[in-house]
């Protein structure tokens, strides 16, 4: 799994990437306009980019994108 979508109830998701493919999934957002704010991380000895979005961008625009670049993901959805 090269990413996690996780998506609040207040329409605001984050969106893990593996940091090795993350520039590809920039690189898409830029393209199309698309402005989110960046927090590395790391999980199980992993580092991951975080990228966060506000209620304006719709899920399933970025889940059209991470399909369009590659990415095997999952959607959770968190308090």
């Amino acid at each position: 799994m090269k990413a996690t979508v996780l998506l609040k109830r207040d329409r605001t998701f984050t969106v893990s990437i593996l940091a090795t493919v993350a520039n590809q999934f920039r690189s898409e957002l830029r393209g199309e306009g698309i402005k989110a704010a960046e927090t590395p991380s790391v999980q199980d000895g992993k580092e991951f980019t975080a990228f966060s979005f506000g209620p304006r961008v719709a899920i399933e625009e970025i889940e059209k994108l991470l399909e369009v670049v590659g990415y095997n993901f999952t959607t959770n959805q968190i308090a």
